[in-house]
């Protein structure tokens, strides 16, 4: 038997594991390009790919499905380890036939699905396939169209074969519930805590503009809109600030267009996407960031905000459902209603012309980091539902949503 053969991990039944993992984005385009030396393109995403290659070393087989391409491949990585891709068809909705295709190709007995995608679901369950849906999202739907199928996730996601369930950090966890999961198999988990407060500095107002930030994808649904019809405002108002956009997405054009109709070229600058380390600069030297995004949108918790706290930056942000838990009324942030320019604009005047309320909103920042953030990381939940290096998914249960809301009653 050789080293590699050594390191297989057996699953409970003896046999050597073969994982699947459904996600959104690509992996063999992260994972060469990190190998080849890039900068990453998100917070954690180094993180998360060397988890999963280092899983796959402890496999029969690992395979990484994304649906955020543009064209169907498949990649071996290894004789172990391979991506896929099988884009999303109109509308950003998973092709869940095809994935399904390519799951009976791979036979897992295992699979971490981070898409709340019912079909997927149905399929595990139809084939004895132990799964793990590790999520990100949020279920605050207002149409009785999106209710009805959000009833139905819950319903689907508290069957007993799934053991766990995970979202990112409470809120998100919080609307699980609410859809009928049980709290007690609901985990709300986060990524690594490299980022944190105490290593930055207590900000105070620059003598020069403000420097107002929004980095995520350029969508109207974010909110990208009203922060540029903001800036129209505040300048019609005489404050002095610079806005930078930084992401890409769908709605680029329409901001671009925006901008011009505004006159506010000297203002507002859109930067398209940026590397990881250059938005995290950014914020550092941010005087706010903004996140208005609609109620539609569905939000799980960003990681600008975490961003934006560990660099003791106050934020502006929308009283997305999503938001109101940590954010109604902290004072290292402002909450406006959903798709009001004006009053994001007064929020964002209401701190970047008060020098002591953003001196406050700053020192703030460092108590709400430390309310916001999970101490489960993503890997460290997957590890526990796998069984793997001794950790248990009762090892984990103080870290449950259940058990967090005990704690806060």
């Amino acid at each position: 038997m050789d080293k590699n053969e050594t390191a297989h991990q057996p699953d409970r039944g003896g046999r050597k594991l073969r994982i699947a993992i459904v996600q959104y984005g690509v992996f063999h385009d992260r994972f060469e390009a990190l190998r080849a030396g890039a900068s990453e393109t998100y917070y954690a995403q180094r993180y998360s790919v060397d988890f999963v290659a280092s899983l796959a070393d402890r496999c029969e087989f690992l395979g990484v499905c994304g649906v955020l391409g543009e064209k169907t491949e498949e990649v071996a990585l290894s004789n172990r380890l391979h991506s896929a891709c099988i884009p999303a068809i109109k509308g950003g909705a998973l092709d869940s036939p095809s994935i399904i295709r390519l799951l009976e190709k791979w036979r897992p007995d295992r699979l971490i699905l981070q898409a709340p995608d019912r079909p997927l679901l149905r399929w595990a369950l139809k084939n004895r396939v132990e799964t793990l849906p590790l999520l990100a999202d949020s279920f605050e739907q207002k149409s009785v169209k999106r209710q009805a199928q959000a009833f139905l996730l819950g319903r689907l996601l508290n069957n007993r074969a799934f053991r766990a369930v995970g979202n990112h950090n409470v809120p998100s966890c919080l609307s699980l519930k609410r859809i009928g999961v049980d709290a007690a198999k609901i985990y709300p988990w986060d990524w690594p805590h490299e980022v944190r407060p105490e290593a930055n500095p207590v900000k105070s107002l620059p003598e020069g503009p403000a420097e107002l930030v929004y980095v995520g994808t350029v969508a109207e649904a974010k909110g990208v809109a009203e922060c540029i019809e903001a800036a129209r405002i505040l300048k019609a108002d005489g404050v002095d600030f610079k806005m930078t956009i930084i992401g890409g997405g769908g709605f680029s054009e329409g901001a671009q267009a925006l901008i011009t109709r505004f006159e506010l070229s000297d203002e507002v600058r859109l930067t398209g996407r940026l590397s990881h380390d250059q938005v995290f600069e950014t914020l550092k030297s941010a005087t706010l960031s903004m996140a208005p995004s609609w109620h539609a949108y569905p939000e799980g918790l960003p990681m600008t905000i975490y961003e934006a706290l560990a660099t003791r930056t106050p934020l502006a942000l929308s009283d997305h459902p999503m938001f109101q838990l940590y954010f109604k009324d902290t004072p290292a942030a402002r909450m406006a209603p959903e798709r009001d320019p004006n009053a994001l604009a007064s929020s964002i005047k209401a701190l970047i012309t008060d020098k002591d309320a953003y001196a406050a909103a700053s020192e703030a920042t460092g108590d709400l980091w430390n309310q916001v953030k999970c101490d489960l990381t993503w890997g460290s939940l997957i590890k526990a539902w796998l069984g793997e290096d001794g950790a248990s998914l009762d090892s984990i249960q103080r870290d449950s949503l259940e058990a967090r809301l005990a704690q806060l009653s």
